[in-house]
């Protein structure tokens, strides 16, 4: 492309041609594409993972509908392989995904397993720690009623009082008690 008086011109143009050598002092070249004027026609496959594609520019000398039709036809089984070539990748991508999943399922199960297991143990220890100190409360105050059987009469009044005051403070002691066993004695 020529530029000449504020416009890109083709090289082999006319009135490039014609141009006198002083008039093109103040012009230069480039390159740039430029529609042709000619038809093309580009076929291709819109399946994943297919790569093929034709295309067909418009001569001259070779109309442009016999080319299409003797190449389609001469593609047509290059193309059909290529398709079930792709059909059964994608088979065998989707059956590696659905193994992958079902390995990862599995994992994730055990994994869940193993942590319920755990968890259970974690409880039973919780319990039996809450029990031994029901248990230990248990025993103070059986052994505080049986110190205070044989305490004298005016010291035992007293201490019965605040003995039972400290029972009803403390609640239930029954170790199976299922509420105090949740809530931490």
């Amino acid at each position: 492309m020529r530029y000449l008086n504020g416009d890109y011109h083709r090289e082999d143009s006319k009135l490039i041609r014609s141009a006198k050598p002083w008039q093109l002092t103040h012009s230069w070249t480039t390159e740039q594409d430029m529609p042709c004027g000619r038809f093309r026609i580009v076929a291709y496959s819109p399946k994943k993972g297919v790569d093929w594609s034709v295309s067909w520019q418009e001569t001259a000398l070779e109309p442009l509908g016999a080319m299409i039709v003797e190449t389609l036809r001469a593609a047509k089984d290059k193309l059909q392989r290529l398709m079930t070539a792709e059909d059964e990748a994608a088979a065998k991508r989707k059956k590696e995904w659905e193994e992958e999943w079902e390995r990862h399922e599995r994992r994730e199960d055990a994994r869940k397993a193993a942590q319920a297991i755990t968890d259970s143990r974690q409880q039973l220890a919780e319990i039996i720690d809450k029990w031994g100190k029901a248990m230990t409360v248990e025993r103070f105050f059986a052994d505080a009623e049986e110190r205070l059987m044989n305490a004298d009469e005016e010291r035992r009044r007293g201490l019965e009082e605040r003995l039972t005051l400290a029972r009803a403070m403390m609640g239930s002691l029954d170790p199976l008690d299922c509420k105090r066993l949740a809530d931490g004695v």
